[in-house]
């Protein structure tokens, strides 16, 4: 599970960057393609935290987190992704992504990075190629009969690589906002916990796991990049991820006999985040809420119940990601709940036609 990413369900499958001006010149170098290997997680972690250095992300990856998002059998190492080695030297990679379950549209995110000091020589420019070239190889294999978007995230911080997308054709297709609460010494003050007729707010409970899977698929219909999430995608992605933490989660059930689940909250917490920074950070990757329930107090009982969880517990930051064009109230959930827009990206990408 990609941090930025770290917007799955409220975002999605996180993806990486290519990062590269778009003036670049060509050089000619000697260099060597090949897919990715676990004996090159160590080479990779290296590689992205180089390019984070530079580009400014707060994207943090340690050698863990990449095996873990890279050898959990969902990514096919030897069609999508690409190392390229300049001798014994990793100077870039790329990956793609596409939803293995579709509804109307079928989402393929594309990313990866350039070392700094490969940069503006067009080696971003040919991970990018081949990488949209993939990306139309995977969605004739997978899903033809229905459109599909080819995306790569940007932050605004990475102009260069905003500039390269363009010259490649892509295009802005959707906005997002990381945005922030501080818990400690709050200010404005946490929100008040109120209580919501007819349910309870409770712990997270892993015996429930497969209903909170089956209630994320029903909340997320229809949301942007929003796909069915599979037991085995569920697993590796998001409650079966190293950061996921079920004692800082929280579900919402009725009141009654059935105690259906009516929403859920789950958060997670990346260690590599908290030695960098020194603080103690808190990010919740999916927060939902039943359809038939929406409107009444559901999301912001477990907000702020969360929140307020979190600050007695000593976590000092909560952080989210959201679509920044969420047709379900989400931003003004997050906003009247103290959260600003801290960062804002952009996916760049293009739209596939169905085949036949």
């Amino acid at each position: 599970m990609w941090k930025s990413g770290r917007r799955q369900g409220l975002r999605h499958l996180p993806c990486h960057r290519v990062a590269i001006d778009a003036s670049a010149v060509q050089e000619s170098v000697e260099q060597t393609w090949r897919p990715l290997r676990r004996a090159d997680a160590a080479a990779l972690t290296e590689l992205m935290a180089a390019a984070e250095a530079v580009d400014c992300t707060d994207e943090r990856f340690d050698e863990d987190d990449v095996v873990e998002h890279f050898m959990s059998g969902l990514v096919d190492l030897e069609a999508d992704t690409r190392l390229v080695w300049k001798g014994e030297n990793l100077i870039g990679y790329a990956q793609v992504f596409g939803q293995r379950q579709v509804r109307e549209v079928h989402s393929i995110w594309i990313g990866g990075t350039v070392h700094p000091e490969q940069r503006r020589r067009g080696l971003g420019r040919q991970l990018l190629r081949w990488q949209l070239g993939r990306a139309d190889q995977l969605h004739t294999q997978r899903h033809p009969t229905v459109p599909a978007n080819v995306m790569c995230d940007v932050t605004e911080t990475n102009v260069g690589l905003a500039a390269l997308a363009k010259s490649e054709g892509l295009e802005e297709i959707r906005f997002w906002f990381e945005m922030v609460r501080r818990l400690e010494n709050a200010d404005p003050p946490l929100p008040p916990v109120q209580a919501v007729r007819g349910l309870q707010i409770q712990a997270y409970d892993t015996g429930r796991d497969e209903e909170v899977r089956l209630a994320h698929n029903t909340a997320f219909h229809g949301h942007f990049g929003s796909a069915e999430r599979d037991p085995e995608e569920w697993r590796g992605y998001f409650t079966g991820a190293r950061a996921f933490r079920p004692d800082l989660s929280l579900l919402a059930v009725t009141d009654d006999q059935d105690a259906e689940i009516a929403g859920y909250l789950l958060a997670y917490v990346y260690e590599v985040d908290v030695l960098a920074t020194g603080r103690r950070e808190v990010y919740i990757g999916q927060l939902g809420t039943l359809p038939n329930l929406r409107g009444g107090g559901v999301g912001s009982a477990l907000l702020a119940t969360g929140l307020t969880n979190w600050s007695q517990a000593g976590h000092q930051d909560a952080f989210l990601g959201v679509d920044a064009a969420n047709e379900t109230g989400a931003l003004g959930l997050y906003e009247r709940a103290g959260f600003t827009v801290d960062k804002r990206s952009t996916s760049w990408g293009r739209r596939l036609p169905a085949q036949g």
